[in-house]
């Protein structure tokens, strides 16, 4: 048995899918830019990382007994005109967390009112 089956078989036994198919293209990227080992396993390890994270929103999305996925490209901001996308967007960017500043959203649902309090 070769190595590389070796460690299919390794693989396999540990459940690592997502490692086991990105195994070859990964392998020619790190010869390819000469990358550094502990940079090959961050690599392979973010694909496995990333499928675990997708197949745990999804099955939140379902224990939640929500009818569709949706995430913020899916919003239309054209229909709902009282909320800004801009501010939106600049929540998402995280920025107020930096800033140390608490959103707090006001009123009925769509209203588009919401108050940034300072941490202090």
């Amino acid at each position: 048995m070769t190595e590389h089956e070796q460690l299919i078989r390794n693989l396999e036994y540990l459940k690592l899918n997502e490692i086991i198919s990105h195994l070859g293209d990964t392998v020619d990227f790190i010869t390819k830019n000469s990358l550094s080992f502990e940079q090959g396993l961050i690599k392979l390890t973010n694909y496995e990382i990333d499928q675990k994270e997708a197949k745990l929103i999804r099955a939140m999305v379902k224990t939640g007994a929500f009818p569709h996925h949706k995430e913020i490209d899916d919003f239309d901001f054209e229909f709902q005109e009282s909320i800004s996308q801009a501010q939106i967007m600049d929540f998402l960017s995280h920025r107020f967390i930096h800033e140390k500043e608490n959103i707090i959203f006001l009123g009925n649902s769509g209203v588009g009112n919401y108050v940034k309090l300072k941490i202090m």
